[in-house]
């Protein structure tokens, strides 16, 4: 039985009095939201799931409140409420023209809609659709399904949506949770000068930002509990975002093939030597079948994929993409007791601060290119126009590369140079200077993770 008009009143009223939280500040995916009238851009907050998007709606909220915007005239409403079971095919129209009903001025005057969990309810593209270009509203939509990746809408808001990909916590956003103190890099030119004491703290909070990730909701969980919350985030993907879209994939091929894009993250992917892989296991599947499950993977925003460099509109037949977890904490949580791979989850870390910076840039703005010479670097192209052409990482049996299992070694971001390590000056590092070495590099990264 559908929810009655009675009750869909008590939800909407429940819904109006609810006290937005006071949250931990993130860094801006969108840039400002224009006053409500009809014809404005959907706004929607894209992302994995947990990754923050509903307290970065309640960010905006607090804003506009603060900003003199009327609490009337902003309306949040989350549709994953159990109550709403079964939901009729009009929910969404119903709810909206329930709460104007109950606040005919946010009719009139216009409002602010803040509508949380979307793809729960049937038939919401054409609602939001609606509602931008009839209703004087500034609409602001999040989700986390598959069903709300960058295909899915372009196909339905045919350029009439923005879409803002939230991430899981950067560094300096990781240290605002914990209360450590960040120098202003806005006042220097590089990296600052800092104290001991707090160079200390910073160097401390990076070696466990690397383990820990950036996923907001097991910042304050112990070692065991924050690794099986993370294992738990990637079996919800599975069950809520692969599987729903895959149809009949077996469950337990869609969590290997998950598991193996994590534990490799930073590697190159082929999907026949991963196919091979899991046939020689007892799994049946095709090439068609692994290549869909780590696309759906993709549009999940699970992973990333780095795409080889190319000017030629036929892709190169021999060339793999490189594959990047979405968090290097979650990562670590699925990886084998028995891998460490610091080089690994530093690489991912910076692959997604690069995907923060970059993330409003043209497309492939951060992609790779393998030099064609003996050593075979694979290094990233990050930047405008033109490329900046950085080494990244060497996979070589230099001793500082035996060590840091192809350790980053510098990158390039909107004219921010990262530091640049000279591959050649590995042949005179020995082993009793490898510490210091690491540590210099280290401090350096921290730094330029802090710039904004």
């Amino acid at each position: 039985m559908a929810p009655t008009a009675l009750g869909i009143a008590e939800i909407v009223a429940e819904a109006r009095s609810f006290e937005i939280p006071h949250v931990v500040h993130r860094d801006d995916a969108i840039s400002d939201l224009p006053e409500p009238k009809p014809f404005n851009l959907v706004h929607i907050i894209t992302g994995i799931r947990r990754c923050g998007k509903t307290f970065y709606a309640f960010q905006w909220i607090r804003r506009l409140i603060d900003r003199g915007v009327d609490a009337e005239r902003i309306f949040y409403f989350n549709f994953a409420d159990d109550r709403l079971r079964p939901a009729p095919d009009t929910l969404m129209s119903d709810i909206l023209e329930e709460y104007w009903r109950q606040v005919p001025s946010a009719r009139t005057k216009g409002c602010y809609l803040f509508l949380d969990e979307v793809q729960e309810t049937d038939g919401w593209q054409g609602v939001c659709q609606r509602l931008a270009e009839h209703e004087s509203v500034t609409l602001v939509i999040t989700g986390s399904s598959s069903k709300l990746s960058a295909d899915e809408i372009a196909t339905q808001f045919r350029g009439r949506s923005q879409e803002h990909a939230m991430h899981p916590l950067s560094f300096r956003e990781y240290c605002a949770f914990h209360h450590i103190e960040t120098p202003d890099m806005s006042t220097s030119a590089g990296a600052p000068a800092v104290s001991p004491q707090r160079r200390t703290d910073l160097e401390s909070a990076y070696d466990r930002y690397l383990i820990e990730g950036g996923f907001p909701g097991v910042q304050e969980l112990d070692a065991g509990s924050r690794i099986q919350m993370l294992q738990a985030y990637l079996r919800d993907v599975v069950a809520r975002d692969i599987l729903e879209r895959s149809g009949r994939t077996d469950i337990a091929l869609a969590n290997q093939v998950g598991l193996f894009c994590l534990r490799n993250t930073g590697c190159d992917l082929s999907v026949n030597s991963l196919l091979e892989a899991l046939k020689s296991v007892g799994y049946r599947a095709s090439w068609e079948k692994i290549n869909e499950l780590v696309r759906l993977f993709q549009q999940a925003h699970l992973i990333g994929l780095l795409p080889e460099y190319s000017t030629s509109l036929a892709p190169k037949t021999t060339t793999t993409d490189k594959v990047y977890a979405v968090d290097q904490g979650m990562a670590y949580a699925t990886s084998r007791a028995n891998q460490q791979d610091i080089g690994k989850r530093l690489e991912t870390a910076i692959y997604a601060e690069l995907m923060r910076r970059t993330a409003n840039g043209r497309l492939e703005t951060v992609t790779s290119f393998t030099a064609p010479t003996q050593a075979r670097w694979r290094r990233p192209l990050v930047g405008k126009s033109p490329y900046r052409w950085v080494p990244m990482c060497r996979e070589t049996s230099l001793p500082i590369c035996r060590v840091w299992n192809e350790v980053p070694i510098g990158l390039w971001a909107r004219g921010i140079p990262f530091p640049v390590w000279d591959p050649h000056l590995t042949d005179a590092i020995s082993p009793m200077c490898l510490h210091r070495v690491h540590t210099l590099f280290r401090r350096s990264i921290i730094m330029r993770h802090l710039i904004m």
